[in-house]
């Protein structure tokens, strides 16, 4: 492991490239699909909401999806850990439904959240490869 920290660090140096201020490893396995045809909205599930004809969606931006969560942007703050319900709406208005958990958040406005399905979802997986029109991936 050494070496290969040696051996990156001299490659950085002799092509001039900056070490990033900030990484964080990537922990996502799921391949995660950057799509445009899908409308996301985020209901909050709290101790004082009584269902969930009380709350209200939020929508919000999906930056990349994958059958076991997505990337989100907002200018709303959610709580690390917050439980909450993920409403998908396809173009040809198929929807899906995943109860879900705040996982990640980077500071903003906006925000960038990472949620993870509470479940594997082999349906929607399955869905976001059939209907992928374009191949771009993150």
């Amino acid at each position: 492991m050494a070496d290969y920290k040696k051996f990156n660090k001299n490659f950085m140096e002799s092509f001039g490239i900056e070490p990033p201020l900030f990484s964080r490893p990537n922990t996502r396995i799921g391949v995660r699909y950057i799509r445009e045809d899908i409308a996301v909205a985020v209901c909050k599930i709290g101790l004082f909401n009584f269902g969930f004809r009380f709350n209200k969606e939020i929508v919000v931006e999906l930056l990349d999806i994958s059958s076991k969560g997505l990337l989100i942007g907002t200018d709303k703050k959610l709580r690390i850990n917050q439980k909450i319900t993920i409403f998908l709406k396809f173009e040809n208005q198929r929807v899906f439904r995943r109860a879900a958990k705040v996982i990640r958040r980077a500071e903003g406005p906006p925000y960038r959240y990472g949620i993870q399905f509470d479940k594997l979802s082999n349906s929607l997986g399955d869905y976001l490869l059939e209907t992928q029109k374009k191949l771009v991936f993150k």
